[in-house]
This record gives structure tokens, C-alpha cells and sequence, in this order.
């Protein structure tokens, strides 16, 4: 199935865009039937203010969030073999960086974390990014390998420039590293898409041992955790997303 329809349909049936368009959809249906175009239009306002609360975006954070950080005694005895790193996006030519692609925040986060990682190990380390629609920029990991030099003055042993999604991450990761005899990994990437994460790369033949990092706070205690606000609807959709994903994964591959 073509990529670019894979993200439109992803897009569409995704919070805020799957109630923009039920709540369109409400206004006609209020012409033929107004009780009926009435009660859609208010389970359209409910169900984005529950996707605002903070409260409901840490909840279902934390369905996806199942695998704990690992203590420092446990990367410095592990026995795998390799870190993997998974690429999490690109920015378009930003005109502060002389108008160059660049990437996501998201992936410095998990650039972080993989060195420190590097660093208690000597483990060394796979880049995993492509161009998930192709053109002239350079693919993800080649600007991970870039950030990992310039930023944080470490290097990358192998760089995965051919995925464009998690599932090609783990096939492609696992056809660099199988080269090297290697199939034992800690796989670093955002906590909340972990679980899928490591669904893909055990299923092409990887040991896994997860790394997750950038967590989501589970607290509910303050306040504000029932006050709607635009970064809970955006955890809120992330957590759909990967919930939708795993769902998609299973029934794909």
C-alpha cells in the first residue's frame, strides 16, 4: 500500500481531524435530521474536551508506556550486542540552520539517551531513519549521524536510511546488523511507542531489550490535570496513534 495514502487515511482518523470531520458531518445531518445531527455534534464537543483533559492523556500514556526506564546497573550489565536508535521525524529547511532539513526535537531526545547509553557500554551504535516520502533532503539517520558528530561528539557505526516507518525500521535494522552477527539490541525510542517498537523488531529476529526514554508523567494530583489544554490533546493523540498502530502492525504483518 502506497505511503502516502498509509499517512493520509493515519491523518484523518486521528484526533482533532477524525472530530473536525464528524462535526462537519453533523452540521448536514442537522438539515435532514435534527435530533440526530444534534446528538453527533455533542459527542464531538465531549469527546475533544475528554482528549483535552490532562488526565485522560495520562491514562491512556499510560496503556503504552509498559516497559520501565532501566537503572543504570542494568545497561552496564547487559549483554547485548548494539543500541539501535529509531529516527521519530524531520523538520522542513529551517532558516536557522541555513535553510537545510533538520530534525524533529523529538529525535535529539532519543539521540540524548543513546549516548548515555553508549557511554556506560562502549556499545556501538545504529541510526534508523529514511525518507518516508522520498526527496532531494538527506534521510533521517544521515542527519542523526550528523547530530550525533556535531552535537554530542559521538559517532555512528551504521546508519538504516531505507525505512520510512517502524515496522521498515526493524527490517532493515535487522538486515545491516545481521552482517555483523549481531541480534542482541537495547532499542531506544519514546516510551509511549515502545511497545510497537519492540512488537517489529522481535518479529524480524532481534533480542530485544527496550530503552525507553521521554516518559509521560502518570501523576494525576494537581488541578490542572482536569483543565483542558492544547499538549493534552496531543499526548491524547500520540497515544491513539500507537494504539491504532499496533493494531494496524498486528493485522498487517
Amino acid at each position: 500500500m502506497d505511503i502516502f495514502f498509509i499517512y493520509l487515511v493515519k491523518a484523518l482518523i486521528l484526533p482533532p481531524a477524525i472530530l473536525l470531520v464528524l462535526a462537519i458531518f453533523s452540521l448536514f445531518r442537522h438539515l435532514k435530521d435534527r435530533t440526530r445531527g444534534i446528538g453527533l455534534a455533542a459527542i464531538c464537543l465531549i469527546g475533544l474536551y475528554l482528549l483535552c483533559l490532562p488526565a485522560v492523556s495520562v491514562f491512556l500514556a499510560s496503556l503504552q508506556q509498559i516497559y520501565p526506564a532501566l537503572s543504570k546497573t542494568q545497561i552496564q550489565n547487559t549483554d547485548t550486542q548494539a543500541i539501535v536508535v529509531l529516527g521519530g521525524g524531520t523538520r522542513p529547511p529551517a532558516p536557522e540552520y541555513d535553510n537545510r532539513a533538520a530534525l524533529h526535537e523529538r529525535v535529539f531526545v532519543r539521540l540524548r539517551y543513546a549516548v548515555k547509553i553508549a557511554k556506560l557500554t562502549n556499545l556501538p551504535i545504529l541510526v534508523s531513519g529514511g525518507k518516508v516520502f522520498g526527496g532531494k533532503y538527506p534521510s533521517e539517520a544521515e542527519l542523526m549521524q550528523e547530530s550525533l558528530a556535531q552535537d554530542f561528539q559521538y559517532k555512528a557505526n551504521w546508519l538504516e536510511e531505507k525505512s520510512r516507518n517502524t515496522a521498515e525500521n526493524a527490517q532493515f535494522s535487522y538486515a545491516e546488523l545481521k552482517k555483523e552477527n549481531i541480534k542482541k539490541i537495547l532499542l531506544v525510542t519514546h516510551a509511549l511507542h515502545m511497545p510497537r517498537a519492540v512488537q517489529q523488531f522481535r518479529r524480524v529476529g532481534f533480542q530485544v531489550t527496550p530503552a525507553p526514554t521521554a516518559f509521560i508523567s502518570t501523576e494525576n494530583t494537581s488541578v490542572f490535570n482536569y483543565i483542558p489544554s492544547a499538549s493534552a490533546l496531543e499526548v491524547s493523540s500520540m497515544a491513539l496513534h500507537e494504539l491504532l498502530g499496533k493494531l494496524w502492525y498486528t493485522l498487517r504483518y
